[in-house]
């Protein structure tokens, strides 16, 4: 059972934005980013690198596959210390060590040999043969085949982080947006409404259930212990987020006001 929940906060405002261009590595914080209807947000988990087996490369040309193809954060808490950069107007992306703030390669996003490579001299352990980063021309490698982003409110963050005695950091949960919010899990009372941020509206969906991976301290890049029972013996579930739909085209920036519309989509 979740956690007894009103509708929505007062005040409510998108406090940031991210983007992973890489699944399973860290990502980048943005202050605005123009988005399309039933779209992931532009160049979010585009790419994924495999790990190198045949039987993955065999089955690229088929569109999505599932996380289990790919390096994973649950597996390799690695990196978690490692950020891509897509660089729109240059149309390059680029791989940084967050540590050492130094770039360890850049390529054109077409040509990504180069940043496989890169990652296979960094790591080889990690691969059983030189892996693949490949790329979605439509769509991106995010954990359901829906074209979904995900959200949630700073209110269930910090819960998280009083529970399990951790910092409140949003990159612990690979959320896209993070709405400041005064109540825990009030988010998930919006499933089934639209949602609007600015001048986008979203549909809310369903609660982002959580794996192993949240472990992963994003600042030190080493794993923790399993916070999952915790959650399951705190709250009776555990998930933390929610997958939203983008209904229409336009511009989201940090500071705006967000707030819950009052029909469902349905009532249209």
């Amino acid at each position: 059972m979740h956690t007894s929940i009103s509708e929505t906060d007062q005040n409510m405002v998108l406090r940031e934005i991210w983007r992973f261009p890489v699944k399973g590595f860290a990502g980048e914080r943005l202050e605005e980013i123009n988005c399309i209807a039933d779209s992931l947000l532009p160049h979010d988990r585009e790419y994924a690198l495999t790990t190198g087996h045949p039987a993955t490369h065999d089955k690229l040309p088929e569109g999505w596959l599932p996380k289990r193809h790919f390096l994973q954060l649950l597996k390799e808490a690695r990196l978690a210390g490692l950020e891509f950069r897509f660089d729109a107007l240059r149309q390059t992306l680029s791989l940084h060590n967050k540590e050492q703030k130094i770039a360890i390669a850049s390529a054109p996003a077409d040509d990504r040999a180069p940043l496989s490579e890169a990652l296979y001299q960094l790591m080889p352990d990690a691969f059983t043969s030189t892996p693949v980063l490949c790329r979605l021309d439509a769509g991106g490698y995010s954990d359901t085949p829906a074209p979904w982003i995900s959200l949630g409110g700073t209110a269930t963050l910090d819960a998280f982080a009083k529970l399990t005695r951790t910092d409140s950091a949003a990159s612990r949960f690979r959320l896209n947006l993070i709405i400041e919010t005064n109540t825990p899990f009030i988010e998930q009372s919006w499933a089934g409404r639209i949602l609007k941020i600015g001048h986008v509206e979203c549909e809310v969906m369903e609660p982002v259930g959580r794996c192993g991976a949240i472990s992963v301290n994003p600042q030190t890049h080493h794993r923790e212990r399993d916070y999952l029972p915790e959650m399951e013996r705190a709250w009776r579930h555990t998930d933390l987020g929610m997958f939203a739909r983008i209904c229409n085209h336009g511009a989201l920036k940090t500071g705006k006001a967000v707030s819950l519309k009052k029909e469902r989509p349905d009532s249209r």
